[in-house]
Order: C-alpha cells, then sequence, then structure tokens
C-alpha cells in the first residue's frame, strides 16, 4: 500500500505541483518552524511560545531517536519512486540521508506545533487552516518521494501524542513543565553514546533540547521577561536574539573542526544565550 500511493501520487506529478509542494514542504522546515516559534515566544505571547517550543523540541526528539535506531531507507534511496530535486537556500531533496526515512520529521513538526496553536487558540478558523498546513505538508513530503505513508502517519501520531500531552502538562503540573523537559533532554544523551544512534542528527537535537532546557529553567528562575504589545519593542528583540544566537554560531561554526562532539557544542553555546542573555537584555534595555 505504502508503494503503490508513492506510485499513484508519482504519476499526477507535473512543474506546478512540484512548486505547490515544494512551497510547503519548506514551511514544515524543522528551522522555518522553529524561527516562528521564536517570534512568538519573545514578540508577542511568551507563554504559548514556550509551550510550542518544548512541544515540538520533545516530539522531535522522539522522532530523530526513532529515525536513527530505525535507519528506514527512503522511497527514492530504494528505487520505489524517483524523487523531485529540489534544491534551495530553503530547503533541499538532495542532501537527505538516504536512511532517516521513518518517522517523519517534518510531520512530527508541524503536527506538534499546529495542535500546540488549535489547543491554545481555539478558534475554528484557525483550526481548520491549520489541519489543511499540517496534512499538506505531510503529502508534499509523499509527492516528492522522500517518505513513505506510514513515516508521515507515525510522525503525525507522534506529534499529536506530545501536543496534548504538553497541554495536560500545562494545566496540571506547570510548575513542574521545565523539570519534565529537562528530564526528557538529559534522556537524550545517552544515545549520543549507542554506535547505531549517534548521527549528526541525533547529536544536533540533544544539543538544541539540552541548550533549550537550560535556558528555559534560567530565564523562568531569575530573569523572567514579560510579554510586550510594542512593535518598536518587538523589533529590537528580534534583533538581540539573532544576534545573541548569530554570533556565537558563526564564531563557533567558523573556529571548530568537524564532527559531531563540535557540531553539538556549536549548536548548545548558539541557543543557550538566546534564552539567558537575550531576555537578560530586554529587561535591563526596559524593551
Amino acid at each position: 500500500m505504502d508503494i503503490a500511493i508513492l506510485q499513484a501520487l508519482e504519476k499526477i506529478r507535473c512543474p506546478f505541483l512540484n512548486v505547490f509542494f515544494g512551497i510547503f514542504t519548506a514551511l514544515g522546515e524543522e528551522f522555518i518552524i522553529a524561527g516562528i516559534i521564536a517570534v512568538i515566544y519573545i514578540c508577542f505571547s511568551k507563554r504559548t511560545g514556550e509551550q510550542a517550543l518544548i512541544t515540538v523540541m520533545s516530539a522531535s526528539c522522539v522522532t530523530t531517536g526513532i529515525k536513527s535506531a530505525v535507519r528506514r531507507l527512503r522511497p527514492f534511496a530504494a528505487n520505489n519512486v524517483s524523487r523531485v530535486e529540489i534544491d534551495n537556500p530553503f530547503v533541499s531533496t538532495l542532501d537527505l540521508d538516504a536512511n532517516m526515512s521513518f518517522p517523519s520529521g517534518h510531520a512530527t513538526a508541524t503536527s506538534s506545533f499546529f495542535t500546540t496553536m488549535s489547543v491554545r487558540c481555539r478558534k475554528p478558523l484557525f483550526i481548520a487552516l491549520f489541519i489543511v498546513f499540517t496534512l499538506l505538508v505531510m503529502l508534499s513530503r509523499l509527492y516528492l518521494g522522500v517518505h513513505y505513508p506510514t513515516d508521515v502517519l507515525c510522525g503525525l501520531a507522534i506529534g499529536l501524542f506530545f501536543a496534548f500531552f504538553w497541554q495536560f502538562v500545562y494545566i496540571k503540573w506547570y510548575n513542574a513543565r521545565l523539570y519534565i523537559y529537562t528530564a526528557i533532554a538529559i534522556l537524550t544523551v545517552p544515545f549520543l553514546f549507542i554506535p547505531r544512534t549517534a548521527t549528526e542528527s541525533m547529536f544536533q537535537i540533544s544539543a538544541i533540547t539540552l541548550a533549550t532546557s537550560a535556558g528555559l529553567l534560567i530565564e523562568n528562575t531569575w530573569i523572567r521577561f514579560e510579554d510586550t504589545t510594542r512593535w518598536l519593542h518587538r523589533l529590537f528583540r528580534l534583533a538581540i536574539c539573532g544576534a545573541s544566537a548569530g554570533i556565537p554560531f558563526l564564531i563557533l561554526h567558523f573556529s571548530l573542526p568537524e564532527g559531531n562532539w563540535f557540531a553539538f557544542i556549536t549548536y548548545f553555546f548558539a541557543l543557550f544565550p538566546a534564552l539567558t542573555l537575550a531576555p537578560f537584555l530586554f529587561k535591563k534595555l526596559k524593551i
């Protein structure tokens, strides 16, 4: 059934649909979702942004762990279908790890994020749009030939589970939320020492999860910046947060040698200041 669905989609490929689904797969990229969450967190609603961040990261940890352990060949790598070749600054189907098909990271990220936004806003129109967007991102992965239907369905299930799990935590155990998230982050560390799961993706997700958990704990305990409604302040916040993450990332990226542990250091020390130094400056500068 998996292959039959992919082959049916392969038969309807055309230039218009290539562009159409290329756009949706780009909008479902994890770094795009992360950027949207960052804007929500520092500019609009700290609580909603924090919950979305924790949800997406927790779900992505599980998906990355499964990917690294299962090592399922992607449809194009198994010669079941061809892939639509896309390579631009926003998305590429040419640099994908051939054996990291199951589950779909795009399906996990979009479903966890948009389900969180749905349970937070609870407006029928937005919920309908979120559902359609998530389904189109999932369908785009099938159309492009980079995932099987079971990949995206499993990613969807993981995303939905963590969205509702964290909604429950935020309602029932709000004061313990960051400690639960920190426990999940710490659980990623053993996977870095198991040869089969010590993939580049696992190192990246572990570093990001540990950095965000430590940063959120410090911010929540000692800094506690507040939301702002002024657009000028929002712009300054974006600039400060971007510099706090971008400058250390560029320095470490170009000064450290290649390797998973050096990538771990780079991601950790790029994100940690964005969640601690940047909010501290928000308060000091009163923005």
